[in-house]
């Protein structure tokens, strides 16, 4: 967790680095106009040398003896200089906290408290940055500071999602968004948009990572923004791994090492080293990972030699990976205590995602080396996680399907309340005029309702292309995994309700890597498109349509038996076998089918279980066909 804060916390103030150059004598105008410029996201600090310069231009036009200016500055310095030194930053922070000037400066207040927090998520102080949070958040809502509010709210969302709470994170960054909206600040909803892409991707749910990162990265792009851009690949890289495109994750962690390494970030260059050995250990290349785990300690050595206080920001991946690789070629003994050290970290840090892989990698190490009762109850506390993580993701795709209903339904009752009082006041203002003023009266009321409208129509604009964006796969233009799971959803209760059928297809296109590989992702991308397209020809307007990943869709057909719906299977199959493509005359495509019909009672984790049985028997006997489960 301390990796994905301490990116979080340093990119709260990443906004754009230009400001003029003034003379060496305090002047309270320049002062405020270079905050201000900081404020709005016009003035960007990339790193600290970026940050060193600004406050000295700062200090330069500090007037003296005025403290609340003094404590405007310190804040950036706090939230800048210490990264290396948390201990220090946090005394520094409780300078001003504890101060009584600051007593009534709410905003202040709630700053200093989100620096603290920072710094207590580099020394792995859980509750100590939580307390901190919700004391900031809380005087940002007092001081009504909207800036101050979005940025603690992305700080706690990152809490959350890291352990796992990843609706309540989503939440939290879905109203930093509206914060930063209402103070049209472009940089923080670049970022906001960001960090709801982590959260997405760590639900799994990754082609709502890549859409909200792609959004972030078209419409809201910053001049010479080196810092955004290695986060935007970063992120990239790690839904590619995900994915299993573990080659196009390499590559771009290794553009996103130069980027920081040419910014002179070395610390972020080598926690980027770290993120790489994740991918080579995902393609079970231990020994290359060990190569550069070497690379990695010589170069952590020549930091500590420069700074003896100096710690890896995500130490903790550092040592899970290195034990897990130690532990593949054989190297039992050391892997041993580096296993350790990675659970006592992840354990202060409450992280269960990375607990899950260093428990399964803990077992196959003491299975590798004999020890068969410590393998077992390693593998029944991973096996223990896993269950909590499966649970806990239901509950909160359920929790947020359930927030975004509410937030739906509260914005067309907003809507509503604004057009009612409009009319109101236009009934109103009508009555008064009387007769003489008819005319006036109905002009008014019209330009009144124009205004209404056009706000509505802005409002409602905004609010579908926010939900095509949370529900529509921007491919293929279908469903996305969470829209098709929350209609099959809904089919199994109205099936459940009113005692009808209902059956699930999982569809797979054959060979689908091949045609990536041999005609490009471009062609990929067409062939996905004219898939879609062909199945959706030959389904009624009841069923629905969804891509769940990758080259997978997914089926929901309403009243619909067994036999029916291997009957439209068939037809799917048939009619994405006769497609022929113009851009690629040899490309033939096909795809394998599995069919189920829901049991009454049944999960819908159950159904797509038994349809994935079915898709793996017909791939298994050939591919191209469809198989009944």
């Amino acid at each position: 967790m301390k990796a994905a804060v301490r990116r979080v916390g340093r990119r709260l103030t990443l906004f754009i680095f230009g400001f003029l150059s003034y003379g060496a004598c305090a002047d309270v105008q320049r002062f405020d106009a270079l905050i201000a410029q900081l404020d709005k996201g016009d003035v960007v600090l990339y790193d600290r040398v970026s940050a060193e310069l600004f406050l000295k231009k700062l200090q330069q036009q500090l007037p003296p003896d005025d403290f609340v200016r003094e404590s405007r500055m310190e804040l950036e310095r706090c939230l800048w200089l210490f990264s290396d030194k948390p201990e220090q930053g946090i005394i520094f922070a409780d300078r001003y906290i504890n101060d009584p000037r600051l007593a009534n400066n709410y905003s202040y207040l709630s700053q200093y408290l989100q620096c603290r927090a920072l710094h207590r998520s580099y020394q792995g102080s859980l509750t100590g940055q939580t307390a901190d949070l919700q004391q900031a958040i809380a005087l940002a809502n007092k001081g009504e500071d909207k800036k101050s509010q979005a940025q603690a709210l992305l700080q706690m969302a990152e809490v959350h999602s890291t352990r796992g709470q990843h609706a309540d994170a989503l939440m939290l960054l879905f109203r930093a968004y509206e914060f930063y909206s209402k103070i049209g600040h472009i940089a923080g909803i670049n970022l906001t948009l960001e960090s709801i892409a982590t959260a997405y991707r760590r639900m799994g749910e990754f082609d709502k990572a890549l859409e909200y990162l792609s959004v972030s990265e078209r419409d809201y792009a910053q001049p010479n923004d080196k810092s955004r851009t290695a986060y935007i690949l970063q992120q990239k890289a790690f839904v590619y791994a995900e994915l299993g495109n573990t080659a196009g994750a390499r590559q771009l962690l290794i553009e996103v090492h130069q980027i920081y390494s040419d910014l002179g970030e070395q610390s972020y260059a080598l926690g980027v080293l770290v993120d790489r050995m994740w991918v080579i250990n995902l393609e079970q290349k231990y020994a290359e990972s060990l190569e550069l785990a070497g690379k990695i300690d010589a170069q952590i050595a020549a930091f500590r030699q420069q700074n003896p206080d100096f710690s890896l920001y995500n130490e903790e991946l550092f040592f899970l990976l290195k034990a897990e690789a130690l532990a593949e070629t054989g190297q039992h003994a050391s892997a041993a205590p580096l296993f350790e050290k990675a659970e006592v970290l992840l354990k202060q840090e409450d992280n269960p995602r990375y607990m899950l892989r260093l428990q399964r990698a803990w077992a196959r190490a003491q299975a590798k080396n004999n020890q068969f009762e410590s393998a077992y109850q390693h593998l029944t506390l991973a096996e223990s996680i896993e269950e909590q993580l499966n649970s806990q993701l239901k509950q909160q795709r359920e929790a947020l399907l359930r927030y975004q209903f509410d937030s739906e339904l509260q914005s067309r009752k907003n809507d509503q309340l604004v057009a009612e009082n409009l009319l109101s006041e236009q009934q109103v203002a009508t009555l008064e005029s009387a007769q003489r003023w008819q005319y006036i009266a109905i002009a008014l009321f019209v330009v009144l309702a124009l205004i209404a409208l056009l706000y509505a129509i802005s409002q409602i604009k905004r609010n579908r292309r926010l939900q095509l964006l949370a529900m529509t796969d921007e491919l293929t233009q279908v469903a996305n995994r969470r829209s098709i799971l929350l209609y099959a959803e809904q089919t199994r209760y109205q099936a459940l309700n009113e005692h009808n059928n209902w059956s699930l297809l999982l569809v797979d296109i054959d060979h689908f890597k091949q045609c990536n590989d041999t005609y490009g992702h471009e062609a990929g991308d067409d062939v996905l498109v004219a898939v879609a397209q062909a199945m959706q020809s030959v389904l009624r307007h009841v069923d629905k349509l969804g891509r769940s990943g990758g080259e997978e869709f997914l089926l929901v057909l309403p009243d619909t038996n067994a036999h029916s719906a291997h009957e439209v299977a068939e037809r799917l199959r048939i009619a994405v076998a006769e497609l022929t493509y113009a851009s690629y005359p040899n490309l033939q495509i096909t795809i394998s089918i599995g069919v189920t019909q829901a049991g009454r009672q049944e999960e819908i984790k159950e159904v797509i279980s038994r349809a994935d049985a079915a898709l793996y028997q017909a791939k298994a006997a050939g591919r191209n066909r469809v198989v009944l489960s």
